[in-house]
């Protein structure tokens, strides 16, 4: 599934559910990831350790299966997110959002003019190396680049509406481990008013035609928030995957 489907999909009220690779990099992972039917995977860079040219692969092979590849950047300032969609990106996950001026710097940076200031560098893996840059490029480019803004703070469930009202926004993404130490209530993820929160800012999502989304890694905490209204869902991630398969294998054996 590409980014332009990923998108219809969110738009037409219905969830993707795809995954998190932060620490398995081989270019294999997008076709994995594509073959156990995980309709988009995120490359993580705000925590784990992967380079620019490790992504640049990774990024390439999911271009190659026409397959949705997100990359969390460590941050929007600079020029790191702009640098990862002309390296092939499908989108950004920008964490740590906090207020509507952020949100909008956001846009702006990752969308060519007129909605943005993205600067266009042409012939590259983003528009698929063309010896001619199409004028259509920028408009077209615009349209399929997934944008979503991590909300993980106090200040941004405050911030919520006003965050969301900003144009240019595809979906949310709360961080449940972030978000509940932000109230005192580090991996209280039951918590009243943790769970208070995430519906706060799913409501607000819903209203402003924000795709909610979090990243879950139980099979019951997914299906409770995607019951729950979650659209953008992240399940699992990759050593999580490997180490729960592993375990839950070798306990059947050795118990056999």
């Amino acid at each position: 599934m590409n980014s332009l489907q990923v998108k219809e999909k969110l738009q037409a009220g219905q969830p993707v559910i795809g995954t998190m690779f932060s620490h398995l990099h081989s270019p294999a992972a997008c076709r994995v990831a594509q073959q156990c039917e995980f309709e988009f995977v995120i490359f993580d860079t705000e925590h784990s350790r992967p380079g620019v040219e490790t992504l640049s692969w990774l990024f390439q092979a999911a271009r190659d299966i026409d397959y949705t590849a997100i990359v969390r950047a460590p941050a929007f300032e600079g020029q790191w997110p702009t640098r990862y969609l002309d390296l092939g990106a499908s989108g950004n996950l920008i964490p740590r959002v906090e207020t509507p001026e952020e949100a909008e710097a956001i846009v702006e940076m990752l969308k060519y003019p007129p909605q943005g200031t993205r600067g266009w560098g042409a012939g590259g893996a983003h528009d698929d190396y063309a010896k001619v840059a199409s004028p259509d490029y920028p408009a077209q480019a615009n349209q399929a680049n997934i944008i979503v803004v991590q909300l993980e703070t106090k200040q941004g469930w405050e911030a919520r509406d006003e965050i969301f009202s900003v144009p240019g926004i595809d979906a949310t993404f709360i961080g449940p481990n972030d978000l509940s130490l932000s109230f005192g209530l580090p991996r209280q993820y039951d918590h009243p008013t943790v769970v208070s929160a995430i519906d706060d800012i799913f409501e607000s999502a819903a209203e402003h035609g924000v795709a909610p989304g979090m990243h879950c890694f139980t099979v019951e905490s997914t299906i409770n928030w995607l019951k729950r209204g979650a659209l953008f869902m992240a399940f699992s991630s990759d050593l999580s995957l490997l180490s729960d398969a592993a375990a839950s294998g070798l306990q059947a054996i050795r118990e056999s």
